[in-house]
């Protein structure tokens, strides 16, 4: 029985699903599949019961083995935390898992001020959507993770930071920057568009589909993206108009020549929300950055 095998039991068990198991162990789904055969063949007994489409259910051994990861896997962070602050250890960790877009505009320098306060400490950061943000919470595998609170389950502490307006991201100039009046659909239906992928992380996206369909507009997609920069690069060629959902001003709006038009009258805002797992104290070293983030709201 060794350790990376009951680290992909642990994961395929949180997640239901070998190929989620995979990305976040970031191996192939069938070199998952072999560690828990061999894993299986080890202990002689069944531990996950296959069902259609990838899936899987825990038997009630699988259950018992769970329960004796989650403890190995709380115990070896703590130890690595009391290690680190007797000075006997491994260097202090911070793991911080969040989306490309997110991760891009808003923490580079917040991240250089607190490398520069905090020098000995090993960070290291995941760019993940959203669902894969919140399970490696749930898991321990990311000390801290940024999401949507539309996202977050209610299992995670989660505290809120930026607010995230959905926009509409067009040129300079445009016709549709000179309305004095909130943006009507039937106006950008007239437009070729750039829209989030259709996913549990983008829920603007299935909303979107909704309001074009129930109102019997065309929806010109030309593309589907969830990188903000991809986006705004093709409306800044003239290519479409863009859905995205932003936090404050980016300062990338100015480096392509963009506005953001305001589409708050037709789909919610949001909050990003600063994750970590209920029930544990986080050291100190680790607490300083939710206390620097949520200083920068």
């Amino acid at each position: 029985m060794e350790w990376q095998q009951l680290n992909a039991f642990r994961h395929l068990a949180r997640t239901g699903s070998f190929s989620k198991a995979a990305q976040l162990t970031l191996r192939t789904q069938p070199a998952v599949s072999q560690q828990i055969k061999a894993l299986e063949a080890d202990l002689g007994c069944l531990l996950v019961e296959r069902s259609g489409r990838g899936g899987v259910r825990l038997t009630r051994t699988g259950e018992r083995l769970l329960a004796f990861c989650e403890l190995v896997n709380q115990e070896e962070q703590t130890l690595r935390e009391e290690l680190a602050e007797l000075g006997e250890g491994p260097r202090q960790r911070l793991r911080l898992a969040a989306p490309l877009t997110t991760l891009v505009q808003l923490l580079p320098p917040l991240l250089a001020a607190y490398g520069r306060e905090h020098p000995g400490v090993e960070l290291t950061l995941w760019d993940r959507p959203q669902g894969q943000v919140v399970q490696l919470v749930r898991s321990g595998e990311a000390e801290l993770g940024l999401a949507l609170a539309s996202q977050a389950p209610r299992g995670l502490k989660a505290q809120a930071w930026k607010t995230v307006r959905p926009v509409l991201l067009v040129p300079q100039g445009h016709l549709l920057c000179r309305r004095r009046r909130p943006l009507d659909l039937a106006e950008i239906s007239r437009y070729r568009l750039v829209l989030p992928p259709p996913s549990p992380d983008f829920s603007h996206r299935a909303a979107l589909d909704e309001m074009f369909l129930s109102r019997g507009l065309p929806c010109r997609v030309i593309m589907e993206s969830a990188n903000a920069e991809v986006s705004a690069a093709l409306v800044e060629q003239g290519l479409g108009l863009a859905f995205a959902s932003i936090a404050g001003e980016p300062p990338g709006l100015r480096k392509w020549n963009l506005r953001a038009l305001s589409l708050e009258h037709l789909l919610p805002s949001d909050r990003i929300v600063i994750l970590s797992r209920k029930g544990r104290a986080l050291p100190a070293h680790q607490q300083a950055l939710v206390n620097l983030l949520l200083s920068q709201d």
